[in-house]
């Protein structure tokens, strides 16, 4: 359906919800890469980060983010700790 903003608004709800969940901050920030708002959504996978920092998907979407936005010695370290915490899935 690619309503990426109306995910935006319903994620901003459910972290009111429960604060403390990690993979609440993680699909807010897929949703707003997806809106190619990609430092906002670097925001959201730091704060999942925070909460979680084993978790090799927000590393590599966070990665990808920083790609896009040409932040590419960063982006590869992101990607390189993915690898590290999951190299079955990287």
């Amino acid at each position: 359906l690619k309503q990426y903003q109306q995910a935006v608004e319903c994620y901003d709800k459910a972290i009111d919800l429960d604060p403390q969940n990690a993979a609440t901050y993680l699909n807010k920030g897929s949703a707003l890469g997806h809106l190619k708002q990609y430092q906002r959504a670097i925001g959201y996978y730091n704060k999942a980060l925070e909460m979680n920092p084993r978790d090799a998907t927000t590393y590599s979407a966070k990665g990808f983010a920083l790609g896009q936005l040409k932040k590419y010695q960063q982006a590869i370290e992101c990607y390189d700790k993915a690898i590290e915490l999951n190299p079955q899935e990287f």
